[in-house]
């Protein structure tokens, strides 16, 4: 005898959530909630039309943060992380950590439409 698994979809995204820090509320395509309970969210964008236009102001999360950067190509998105007062440049792709309390933001440098950083936060809370 075999069982019937029901997919879960959720379609309507990305879902706005509001982030300390940030100037107006996150993208999110997985949020805490989804799925009875998620360890993991997923927020980000598009960076084409963000060159030079901070998302967010310095801030900290309770939770450790990777920053993925992908872009069509290698080498056609470019960023630049601000973590506890020392400049990194990420080059796509690339994804680099963030840990759990470490004042940081990010700064679009460089960005080929179709180019995307997603924050992956480890874990449900903002």
């Amino acid at each position: 005898m075999s069982e019937t698994t029901t997919a879960e979809i959720v379609s309507e995204l990305p879902i706005p959530l509001a982030v300390a820090g940030h100037h107006q509320p996150a993208p999110f395509y997985l949020t805490g909630d989804m799925f009875g309970g998620m360890p993991v969210q997923i927020a980000g964008g598009e960076l084409s039309t963000l060159v030079d236009k901070p998302v967010a102001a310095p801030h900290t999360h309770e939770v450790d943060e990777i920053y993925l950067l992908v872009s069509p190509l290698p080498g056609q998105a470019r960023i630049e992380v601000h973590l506890d007062g020392v400049l990194h440049e990420l080059t796509s792709p690339a994804v680099m950590r963030i840990p759990a309390g470490s004042e940081h933001h990010f700064v679009t440098k460089e960005a080929a439409v179709g180019s995307y950083c997603f924050g992956i936060l480890l874990g449900s809370d903002l």
